[in-house]
């Protein structure tokens, strides 16, 4: 994987402040902090012709409404999810802002969640864009291995993890205007973990994938619903993502490497979505039952249950200013984590070879930027 020369120092800094030493701790509290995050939590990629793919440093776009977010979804051996954003945007209360939001399920269906919020000159970017520290939420990104660190009173973590040697992305754009690196599928993770409540960190391994997107313009205009499936499992990993419009367009991407064998790729996987997920009954809001995934060479379903957890990014701003902030982006979010047991086949065109059955457990996150449209 290409990794960026270093850049020149721009820590935390409005446009044109070199090496500035990094400045006291002013965090964006309570729902100001959710405020900045629900911004980009959920805009979509915006990716440029002419930039390289597969660099996982921060890019600094320049755009007034540009983004940027690295996502974690993580397994664990324990029986504990986590999920985790990283976000840089020019957005909100001046440029070059950034917040980390951290979601920690555990066995019993218990969320821990926390969020750090800070305003530009008051976080730092390492010059080469491959490190951020947000207040208490850490991001390094430097090789050989991504470093995750969080310690608040809430929560604590602290994990490492080595990202594929090669990110992948599709060739094409997926959905016009919309790009995204897949840094990991499903590669290992482990470290520490520590939620409010339990005595003692508990030593933890898994499986996490991580993608990597940046953005020029407000996602709302681009994309009313992603559905991304993860398999989360190290021998054989698959993601796969589709796109609804606004206008009702739909596109799609899947990546996997069966039996840790050459990279399959494709946009041509025709998705449906059936049924619902009887937790969860929201008008415009419903996610399907099961996700089906199908073309020449691969075929396969996942069913989403149970729903891990529901996410309003606006739930924590003060409700005399949530409709304000609803109506001047256009954005009624939603997030749904669920697992999903699976399973697939493959069947190969270049070689002569049995079909691979393939099943287990993954994550699907279903996101909303707007409600779906009542179907006819």
């Amino acid at each position: 994987m290409h990794l960026s020369q270093p850049r020149e120092e721009i820590r935390n800094a409005e446009p044109g402040t070199r090496h500035a030493k990094r400045a006291r701790s002013m965090p964006l509290r309570g729902g100001l902090a959710w405020l900045l995050f629900c911004f980009v939590l959920l805009l979509p990629s915006v990716g440029h012709a002419n930039e390289e793919r597969g660099d996982p440093a921060a890019r600094l776009l320049p755009g007034d409404s540009a983004s940027e977010h690295w996502e974690f979804t993580a397994r664990f051996e324990s029986g504990h999810l986590l999920f985790v954003e990283f976000l840089i945007t020019n957005i909100g209360l001046g440029e070059r802002n950034a917040a980390a939001a951290w979601y920690l399920v555990t066995p019993e269906g218990k969320t821990h969640r926390t969020s750090n919020g800070r305003r530009a000159r008051h976080w730092t970017l390492a010059s080469d864009g491959l490190r951020l520290e947000i207040g208490a939420s850490v991001l390094d990104l430097h090789a050989p291995a991504y470093q995750l660190h969080l310690d608040k009173k809430s929560m604590r973590v602290s994990l490492r993890l080595r990202p594929d040697p090669v990110a992948a992305w599709s060739e094409q754009a997926v959905l016009s205007g919309y790009a995204i690196d897949l840094l990991a599928a499903a590669v290992p993770i482990e470290g520490t973990l520590w939620g409010k409540g339990m005595k003692t960190p508990l030593l933890v391994k898994g499986t996490v994938a991580v993608t990597h997107s940046w953005s020029n313009e407000a996602g709302s205009s681009l994309i009313r619903r992603r559905v991304e499936f993860f398999s989360l499992q190290e021998e054989n990993p698959f993601y796969g993502v589709e796109l609804t419009a606004p206008n009702g367009t739909q596109a799609q991407w899947v990546m996997a490497r069966p039996s840790g064998g050459e990279k399959y790729d494709s946009r041509s996987v025709e998705w449906a979505l059936d049924g619902r997920a009887k937790e969860l009954r929201e008008s415009g809001y419903e996610v399907p039952a099961t996700v089906r995934m199908k073309n020449g060479e691969l075929e396969g379903q996942a069913r989403l249950a149970p729903v891990l957890l529901r996410a309003d990014p606006f739930i924590d701003i003060p409700r005399p200013f949530r409709f304000v902030v609803s109506t001047a982006l256009d954005l009624r979010p939603r997030r749904v984590w669920a697992l999903a047991p699976y399973e697939l086949s493959f069947s190969s065109t270049t070689q002569k070879q049995a079909v691979l059955h393939l099943q287990g457990t993954g994550v699907t996150a279903v996101t909303f930027l707007n409600p779906m449209p009542p179907q006819p």
